[in-house]
């Protein structure tokens, strides 16, 4: 049984510590503890002679009662401490739109994975800290998988930092609000973006293709269902233009699904984007607790939709309320998709472009603009302004236009779901 002394009045307990289970010493040094503060406090003495020890924590003790006489800070926390309460009143907050919220979800769940970053003492930590732990952990990790961080990723991974620590300060956690963290990455690299690419319709084509083959041919009814789901949230996303965060948190009771000819009551739009369809969706998107936007499809998201509840009923996987598509992410398998289908990266000139969830966005754009639709309809469709459309997609307007056939894709295989 491990002896105990006691010095301080009794306040101080100085004992070797031994293994609670199989009675054996960790180390034979003497340690010293305490409680202030109402927690626990710990420290070794560095020596095994016990006369020593007793000055040594002696002196901690007084240092420990000075600091809380004068209002100096004890106890620290690490980041793995206060990431969670961070996040936790981020999302109570209404004030920040639900798509920061979800990235600020994001960010950390790759954070988290950096065990020296996540040790850091929050009230000490510098810029240089987080360069050293962090950002050298995930520059190792891209080598060691052989992939190519662009510098708007890493910028964005110090950004989430950037919100923690300004939320220490706003808690008195910390004495600043460390602002600025992304300047400890290169002007080259805090300039560098994410050149990403929408796909033109030979390219949307094979990727549609592929994803079929991928879903028929899945080895149970879990793989099928997933990867079929993945394929309705792509057609969905290319009938829309939507956001991906937008997408990912719709709810049943945000669309209506629209057949002009069997419906009572016409629901007109002022937005138009495929006249001659008989099909589309009107689409509410919660933009915060207080506000929504409201936009129409063309109706391959239509057929994407009444799809999805089939393959909801027929499977018994999936539910047809509360959220759509009943996943955060669809990071992992579109990933895996594009690349098999050849299109996760491409080449044009001397750029290497990449192709993600956010490309389908661009693409429906880049469809819209080729069949003619003038930009400021498509902006109001897509929450955005006529300026971003015209800078980043009029000038690269394909000369082709789009084939009707692609707005109703796979049309006449489907019946009306009510």
């Amino acid at each position: 049984m491990t002896k105990i002394h006691q010095i301080k009045d009794g306040k101080l307990h100085i004992y070797v510590r031994t293994d609670k289970y199989k009675g054996k010493l960790k180390s034979d040094k003497f340690v010293g503890r305490t409680y202030i503060q109402s927690k626990q406090t710990i420290k070794s003495s560095g020596t095994n002679n016990l006369k020593q020890a007793k000055v040594i924590l002696g002196k901690w003790y007084d240092d420990l009662q000075f600091r809380k006489t004068h209002n100096i800070q004890i106890h620290t926390n690490s980041v793995k401490d206060l990431y969670q309460r961070f996040l936790s009143e981020t999302d109570k907050l209404t004030n920040i739109e639900r798509r920061t919220k979800n990235w600020y979800k994001e960010r950390w769940l790759v954070l988290v994975q950096c065990k020296d970053f996540m040790n850091l003492k929050v009230e000490t930590m510098m810029a240089d800290d987080i360069q050293r732990t962090f950002l050298m952990w995930r520059l190792a990790k891209a080598k060691s998988q052989s992939k190519k961080l662009r510098g708007a990723t890493l910028k964005g991974d110090l950004m989430a930092i950037s919100g923690f620590t300004s939320w220490c300060y706003r808690n008195k956690i910390r004495k600043d609000k460390l602002e600025n963290i992304a300047k400890i990455l290169s002007k080259k690299l805090r300039k560098q973006r994410t050149l990403r690419v929408g796909l033109n319709k030979e390219q949307y084509n094979k990727l549609l293709q592929v994803s079929r083959q991928r879903y028929k041919s899945g080895r149970t009814l879990r793989i099928r269902f997933e990867r079929e789901r993945l394929h309705q949230f792509i057609v969905f996303m290319v009938g829309t233009g939507l956001r991906v965060d937008e997408c990912i948190n719709l709810h049943f009771e945000d669309i209506q699904l629209v057949d002009r000819q069997k419906s009572k009551r016409i629901i007109e739009s002022e937005i138009k984007l495929d006249d001659n369809s008989r099909y589309f969706c009107k689409i509410w998107v919660r933009q915060s607790k207080t506000s929504e936007r409201e936009c129409v499809s063309v109706s391959s998201a239509y057929f994407a939709i009444t799809r999805l509840i089939n393959l909801y009923k027929t499977t018994g996987l999936g539910q047809i309320k509360g959220r759509v598509w009943g996943v955060n992410s669809f990071r992992e398998g579109l990933n895996t998709l594009l690349n098999e289908a050849g299109l996760k990266n491409i080449k044009r000139g001397d750029e290497e472009l990449t192709v993600d969830s956010k490309s389908f966005r661009n693409t429906f754009i880049q469809f819209m603009l080729d069949k003619g639709l003038n930009s400021t309809a498509i902006a109001k469709n897509c929450g955005t302004s006529t300026t971003m459309i015209d800078k980043h997609y009029t000038a690269n307007s394909a000369l082709e236009s789009i084939l009707d056939s692609w707005l109703d894709t796979g049309r006449t295989k489907l019946k009306r779901v009510s």
